[in-house]
């Protein structure tokens, strides 16, 4: 047995001090071949310093351009940088390690979050080796972090026409439909992500194909698929807003109702969850419970404008004008003045009877909602209550180039128009 072997049981048998024993005797004796063995050995045990002693003897026995990218590696490992830069540096472009040198680099920058000086790397690898599938698929992963999901694709697709299946554990129809995903082309991501759930086990792939189920409105698929989900990780707390919305689609609003309660027992401090439980509460009419969900929400997150707008959106529903309001004014001060606000002020104001400061509210919402019917509508009625004739005229008209079949709001201008004639 050579002392390599022996050094690496004694490792294993946590006798620590005569594995250094042992290791001094293989320096001496030992092959070459069983050195090489041993500095691999001790790397994937962990022990860095007594791989580098391995790998620095071996350096100065035949310098090797492979050690100085595994002493880079090691170097990268221990947040040495500018060591790895100078181990990688000293590979000469024409040695037949270069390319694993620029794959090891690419790593590198890309732990320092250069993205861009990454994909350099590997391109210039795949210069060098061009039909290499680890370059290919480094590439394929690389684009995908960069959200570069087209380029992804194919780089994936021309793996899987190439016969791979899988890299480093990670299955590439999995990757291609998260890719199609994101590019919002559902249809070719069910496909692949239904490929995927038969092959990998993994609940972020069964999460996903039920995200995308969701995406199309398949609210049955989706919902069945959520529940797989949630039962193979009752903590896997980004099921449950989706599920429960899905719910809430298929007007199951009391399984809706339960799931937001498990959901919020999992985390507290997802408002999104508060907001589709508040809402699902409106349509079991408890308000007390809706309006308590809000409150979290915005306790969660006080400068969220979507928590705002819902709860104004929710105190006008109640007719509680007096506090939309005051909310309100209060939110124009602290957060950036979304139209909506302005539309939901002008509605508690006119019904309260401060028509001044209701025309000023929809004369600032105007230009936002030009485009929207039930705006217009509802600003047509308050400029003609106002006497504001020509300019109800005018809202009007627009509105029915957005309405045409309004007949009700037609035989009202048509009617003014005849009396002005």
């Amino acid at each position: 047995m050579s002392y390599s072997q022996k050094m690496i049981d004694a490792l294993q048998n946590e006798q620590l001090e005569k594995a250094n024993q042992h290791l001094e005797q293989a320096l001496k004796s030992d092959s070459i071949d069983d050195l090489y063995q041993l500095a691999d050995s001790l790397y994937q045990l962990g022990f860095l310093e007594e791989t580098k002693r391995v790998l620095h003897f071996l350096l100065d026995q035949s310098n090797d351009d492979e050690i100085k990218v595994n002493l880079a590696e090691i170097a990268i490992e221990e947040g040495k940088e500018l060591e790895a830069i100078e181990w990688l540096q000293a590979v000469e472009k024409t040695s037949e390690v270069y390319p694993q040198a620029l794959l090891v680099s690419a790593d590198y920058y890309q732990v320092l979050d250069l993205p861009e000086v990454s994909e350099q790397k590997l391109l210039e690898a795949q210069s060098i080796l061009e039909n290499e599938p680890v370059i290919l698929f480094a590439l394929a992963e690389l684009h995908f972090t960069m959200g570069k999901h087209a380029q992804a694709i194919r780089e994936y697709e021309q793996l899987l026409t190439d016969g791979e299946d899988t890299f480093a554990g990670v299955y590439l129809v999995t990757r291609l439909g998260s890719a199609y995903s994101a590019l919002g082309d559902w249809e070719n991501a069910i496909g692949y992500l239904e490929e995927a759930v038969e092959v990998d086990d993994q609940i972020d792939t069964l999460f996903q194909l039920g995200f995308t189920y969701f995406q199309i409105k398949e609210f049955q698929r989706s919902n069945e698929t959520f529940h797989k989900v949630k039962e193979m990780d009752h903590s896997y707390t980004s099921v449950y807003p989706y599920l429960a919305k899905g719910l809430d689609e298929e007007n199951q609003i009391e399984k809706a109702a339960e799931v937001v309660r498990e959901g919020l027992l999992q985390d507290k401090t997802n408002y999104q969850l508060y907001l589709i439980g508040a809402d699902i509460e409106i349509k079991r009419s408890n308000s007390d419970k809706a309006e308590e969900y809000y409150k979290l929400a915005m306790e969660l997150d006080p400068e969220n404008e979507a928590i705002s707008l819902q709860y104004t959106n929710f105190l006008n529903h109640q007719e509680r004008y007096d506090e939309t309001v005051e909310w309100i004014q209060q939110a124009l001060t602290e957060l950036d003045a979304d139209p909506q606000f302005y539309w939901n002020l002008a509605t508690a104001q006119d019904a309260l009877e401060e028509f001044e400061a209701a025309g000023r509210a929809f004369e600032k919402a105007y230009p936002y909602f030009d485009s929207n019917a039930e705006f217009m509508k509802q600003y047509f009625f308050f400029l003609r209550e106002e006497g504001r004739l020509a300019e109800s005229r005018n809202v009007g008209t627009k509105y029915l180039e957005l309405q045409s079949d309004d007949l009700e709001i037609q035989e009202i201008l048509n009617n003014e128009q005849t009396d002005t004639e």
